[in-house]
């Protein structure tokens, strides 16, 4: 390898948390990024809607000493929070874990806080570039209100 690739990847590794895979292994996932979301489902989920683009910062810490890590811990900033999740590797490049969030719900008039329960999936793919596509899916809400009503569901696809 001659210097000025040495020099490139050593950048590389200082600025986006990235340790260059062996041949044949996959990259390593942490370090903190910025994403860049766009809604793709939004269902009867108030001032969200489809095409909308969201910026939000992801941060994996693998929880191992060496990487790849089988489990990864992903905190990910929302519009009104953050969240933590347990990603678990289900293959070479790819990590799954699920989680959920309470939301504020309207009803009668007043809004509940807590009023929903929000559980999602997130999937990330961590290309050979090092990049990460992920994908975010909440396939349906739980009420905690009184009230009767149909409550939303929302997807979304990042990269970063």
């Amino acid at each position: 390898m001659s210097r000025p690739v040495v020099a490139f990847l050593v950048v590389l590794v200082a600025t986006v948390g990235l340790a260059p895979a062996a041949a044949g292994q996959p990259a390593p996932l942490q370090g903190t990024r910025q994403m860049t979301g766009t809604v793709t489902v939004a269902k009867n989920v108030r001032g969200e809607h489809v095409g909308e683009v969201v910026h939000r910062t992801w941060t994996f810490t693998p929880l191992c000493a060496t990487a790849p890590c089988d489990t990864v811990e992903l905190v990910r900033q929302r519009a009104n929070g953050t969240d933590t999740v347990i990603l678990h590797r289900t293959g070479p490049d790819v990590y799954v874990g699920k989680g959920r969030f309470d939301a504020p719900l309207r009803c009668t008039g007043r809004i509940y806080q807590p009023g929903q329960v929000v559980p999602f999936t997130i999937t990330v793919r961590v290309t050979e570039a090092g990049h990460v596509n992920a994908k975010y899916v909440n396939r349906s809400r739980i009420n905690l209100t009184p009230c009767i009503g149909v409550l939303g569901h929302d997807a979304a696809r990042y990269t970063g």
